[in-house]
């Protein structure tokens, strides 16, 4: 059989057919060039700090777990702990370089100083120091971290380049330790019941060169940005002591509550923090006119770290085992985060901290 002659009626069905596939494909393609064209606009409007943001790194706080023998790392962008890294057993003092590549933990059950890399939030190495390593200091410059030697009854030094001790010098029943702010002299509180004291320390000849006699013993203690002032606070009293160091005589009070720990100035040194135990709170005084504000934290409020703009404090509260985040100008808790079993010492990163989300 022959094939039947194609007729005009399905020539023109086939051409209408074709015409209509090609218009199908030319807005097909007009679409897809629109939304890629808008995306790529929508992205080049974003600003430049916007795209960014997801490929710069949080700044993170490391915080002393005590009862679970480690270090918690909080994101502050996110009040969210990130990772717990196991050190030895009593986590006890902690010092952060300036960098912030670097995190010195001392365990006072045991007799090792952990260094976490902040780039891995790993333990790198471990420094063998003698037993009872307690509070942790650094040099103005970063180059060494001095340890409170409490079971040695030494003032080590380590070579942060080395990570090796490089000296060591007598203080009985070393605890906390301030550096004035020029690196030369370290003040070391010493806890020997019946003759307390604040030893002072050269730190250029590594010699005591000076005793403060003190009726209690001394806990943690911080120099004034401009060296001229250090506060410091002792077992049994409810006042920051203040201590003039061109004469190391006491030269004021600052009434806060009872049991006071940890002082630390903010920025310039026109604002000064204090953990007050006793009541759970946090003192921010006026360092001028020595006017107290309270703000209530948490339980058996520790040790305080604040972000590199003076805006924030974090600090942490041994007793209800989380970190309560202050805003330094409103006087005001924003956040509370849960944090692990302890928390005693904390430090953070330096850089700007953006505002933290409330949490709790």
């Amino acid at each position: 059989m022959l094939p039947r002659p194609t007729t005009n009626r399905a020539r023109h069905s086939a051409r209408r057919c074709s015409i209509t596939l090609a218009a199908l494909a030319a807005v097909t393609a007009l679409v897809a060039a629109a939304c890629s064209s808008g995306s790529a606009t929508k992205a080049a409007s974003q600003p430049a700090a916007t795209r960014r943001a997801a490929s710069i790194p949080p700044i993170k706080a490391y915080v002393g777990l005590f009862k679970d023998n480690a270090v918690a790392v909080l994101d502050t962008t996110t009040n969210h702990v990130i990772k717990t890294i196991p050190v030895p057993a009593g986590p006890h003092g902690m010092v952060i370089t300036p960098d912030g590549r670097l995190v010195y933990v001392s365990s006072d059950g045991a007799s090792a100083v952990s260094v976490i890399d902040t780039g891995t939030d790993a333990v790198t190495a471990s420094i063998e120091v003698g037993k009872t390593p307690h509070g942790l200091a650094l040099t103005p410059d970063g180059r060494t971290v001095l340890v409170a030697g409490f079971g040695t009854n030494q003032l080590s030094f380590i070579d942060v380049a080395t990570n090796t001790v490089s000296g060591a010098v007598p203080v009985a029943s070393p605890h906390n330790i301030a550096v004035t702010p020029d690196g030369r002299r370290a003040y070391v509180a010493s806890q020997v019941q019946g003759s307390a004291a604040l030893v002072i320390a050269d730190l250029t000849t590594r010699s005591v060169v000076g005793r403060v006699a003190l009726d209690k013993v001394p806990r943690a203690l911080n120099f004034s940005p401009d060296g001229k002032q250090l506060y410091f606070t002792e077992a049994g009293a409810s006042s920051v002591q203040i201590l003039d160091p061109t004469t190391n005589n006491i030269v004021g009070q600052i009434p806060v509550g009872a049991s006071p720990h940890h002082p630390l100035f903010v920025g310039s040194g026109q604002t000064a923090l204090v953990v007050v135990q006793g009541p759970g709170q946090l003192a921010v005084v006026d360092a001028v006119t020595k006017a107290v504000t309270p703000v209530t934290i948490g339980q058996l409020p520790h040790w305080i770290a604040v972000s590199s703009d003076g805006g924030f404090a974090y600090v942490t509260n041994e007793n209800s085992n989380d970190v309560s985040v202050v805003s330094i100008d409103s006087k005001k808790v924003v956040a509370t985060v849960p944090i692990g079993g302890g928390p005693r010492k904390i430090v953070i990163q330096p850089g700007l901290v953006a505002p933290p989300t409330t949490n709790g």
